[in-house]
């Protein structure tokens, strides 16, 4: 069973395994990364492997890359999707495109993170939710826009 714990937008990823495997309630979208690789691949992601921009650019390999369509037929149990907020939790729509950032770093940066599961799901951490949390793909889907997706190579 995956840990349930409250999100906090300043809550990333843990320096060491003790950490990560010591009671803590609060992460967000980096930490649930680094949360369900270890838990599910028993792989440890260090803070380079998980933080942005490194690790959307060195971290794994791309199953999709910015501009190709998302398919869920493509993913596997622990693929990490890099979303565009488009939603926020009243569901009004959201501009997160880069246009509205200074750069491709800051862009990459403010994307969010997410899991597919072998239930063909999605377990995040989310703003939107205050947790947490499992989803389907459709509500997935509904408050993000997926630009790319990643595999740990085990």
């Amino acid at each position: 069973m995956l840990k349930h714990f409250t999100y906090k937008f300043n809550e990333g990823p843990l320096s060491t395994i003790k950490e990560l495997m010591e009671s803590w309630n609060i992460g967000n979208c980096r930490r649930a990364v680094q949360y369900y690789i270890f838990k599910k691949k028993n792989i440890f992601l260090n803070l380079e492997d998980v933080l942005c921009p490194k690790a959307y650019n060195d971290t794994g390999i791309f199953i999709m890359k910015e501009g190709e369509e998302f398919s869920v037929e493509k993913l596997i149990d622990g693929d990490i999707i890099y979303a565009e907020k488009i939603r926020n939790k009243e569901e009004s729509p959201v501009n997160k495109t880069p246009q509205t950032f200074a750069n491709k770093d800051e862009y990459i940066i403010a994307l969010h993170t997410a899991l597919f599961t072998e239930k063909k799901e999605i377990w995040h951490a989310t703003a939107i939710e205050g947790s947490s949390c499992t989803w389907s793909i459709d509500k997935f889907l509904y408050f993000y826009k997926p630009i790319a997706v990643k595999r740990i190579l085990f």
